[in-house]
């Protein structure tokens, strides 16, 4: 189980304890550890900008059709200060990549974005 103190660095860094690291709980300590770990390694300090950093997951979630983790990546993304364009960019890749079918997959990233910058 995560100590008081790793609680609370994830809740400085990101504003809430990720929920594989969570799930991670039930498979002992020391697996824990190392997904923590993990998971600060990956998103810690880095050569990308963190902001780049989730919109890449963003556009892997879109890819894996994984709507929850497409909303957590794109509140982060816009957290660190992704714009609309950026957003929307990185949602038309995705269509272009996977297909026009994609369009409807991502009609709710889209609403989300429309709430969050309205015109």
């Amino acid at each position: 189980m995560l100590d008081k103190k790793e609680k609370e660095l994830f809740q400085q860094e990101i504003g809430f304890v990720p929920p594989g690291v969570m799930v991670s709980e039930n498979f002992g300590e020391e697996f824990q550890k190392t997904i923590s770990s993990y998971h600060h390694q990956i998103w810690g300090e880095g050569v990308i900008p963190l902001k780049y950093r989730y919109m890449i997951a963003l556009a892997t979630a879109i890819f894996d059709d994984n709507e929850q983790r497409a909303k957590l990546e794109m509140r982060k993304a816009i957290q660190e200060g992704a714009t609309k364009a950026e957003l929307l960019e990185v949602i038309k890749q995705q269509v272009w990549m996977k297909g026009a079918p994609t369009i409807l997959q991502v009609a709710p990233l889209i609403q989300i974005i429309n709430k969050k910058f309205p015109e």
